[in-house]
């Protein structure tokens, strides 16, 4: 779970240009780009791009803008507010006539005066509570609003940690204000017990030895999700363990075999077993995964998914995925009320 997954691809890109020194603050040879003034935009394009900082930083909160770089199908443009507290930045679509999105970098110290009473309170104890063996520090926090991205949360706070400590705590502004919270960790300060449980699992799946490169910590409070995520060093292989129990909750290992969409639909028309057969193969590795016994359950079949469940109500069921060899490369716990710690 690295912790930049939720920005779009022009935002990192926007991120990576300005969070740098001047001096390397360069945008890919690449893109075209040219500067220009703010005035030299319609008072239209000026007037949208006023209303969505405005409905970020409030109405009564004075701000410049100070340039505008030429993206070909956006412009960029950027500014501050005139008490110094932050710097944002817009994007404007061309072709859209919209802005895509919005960014309010503000400096860790104007917390306070950016953040309403409760939601302060509301951050900094989930930071407290999220790990009570190790603090989590923030460098700088953000105001996004990106309302055309598919990924979620678009519209959002988020606190940035750095070095080895590492994090992001999301505020899901159109969610009611849940928080999601994520932080890298150095393996040396990881519980041995969860290392050897993470690599124990890649090997029951795989049969080979995969490392361990990355550890996180993932906690999503309106859901009830939280978790630890170990994966290799390619990212491409991960298993999850419930941060509570301790538990394995899912492990996914590298085992796409097909070459494209194309190839996947053709591979998958017909199911590579039937369910007897799947939950033979199954029923031994669940069990030693998840110490369930798979004994009475349906299997539902789609595509390369294979899905055991029981028709009683709150049973946790599992997803089993299986490649082109007939090899099952992923295995997932759903429980029943959604929760997995």
């Amino acid at each position: 779970m690295r912790k930049f997954r939720w920005i779009s691809a022009v935002a990192a890109l926007i991120f990576v240009a300005t969070a740098l020194p001047a001096q390397a603050a360069t945008l890919p040879a690449a893109v075209d780009t040219t500067s220009k003034q703010v005035g030299s935009l319609t008072p239209t394009v000026v007037n949208r791009l006023e209303k969505a900082v405005q409905e970020l930083i409030g109405t009564k909160t004075p701000f410049q803008f100070d340039d505008v770089t030429d993206m070909g199908k956006t412009w960029i443009v950027e500014g501050e507010l005139e008490d110094g507290t932050a710097t944002f930045q817009t994007e404007y679509n061309k072709e859209k006539n919209r802005v895509d999105s919005t960014t309010v970098r503000y400096k860790i110290s104007s917390i306070g005066k950016a953040l309403e009473a409760p939601l302060k309170a509301k951050v900094l104890n989930s930071a407290k509570a999220f790990d009570p063996k190790r603090s989590m520090q923030f460098e700088a926090f953000w105001r996004v609003k990106s309302p055309y991205q598919s990924n979620k949360p678009s519209n959002y706070w988020v606190f940035w940690g750095a070095g080895e400590k590492a994090s992001s705590l999301y505020v899901d502004v159109d969610r009611g204000n849940s928080i999601t919270i994520n932080a890298d960790y150095p393996l040396k300060q990881v519980d041995p017990v969860l290392l050897s449980r993470a690599t124990n699992t890649f090997k029951r799946v795989s049969g080979q030895q995969i490392t361990v490169q990355h550890a996180s910590r993932f906690k999503d409070e309106a859901k009830g999700l939280s978790y630890w995520s170990f994966e290799d060093a390619n990212e491409s292989s991960e298993v999850k363990i419930g941060a509570a129990t301790g538990k394995v909750l899912a492990v996914s290992t590298y085992g796409v075999d097909w070459n494209d969409d194309t190839d996947f639909k053709k591979s998958f028309a017909n199911p590579q077993y039937t369910a007897s057969e799947a939950l033979k193969l199954v029923k031994p590795k669940v069990q030693l995964l998840f110490n369930i016994n798979l004994s009475g359950y349906d299997v539902e079949i789609q595509g390369n998914q294979y899905t055991f469940s029981k028709k009683q109500k709150r049973t946790t069921s599992i997803v089993a995925k299986v490649n082109k060899k007939g090899v099952f490369y992923a295995f997932f716990l759903h429980a029943a009320d959604g929760k997995m710690q």
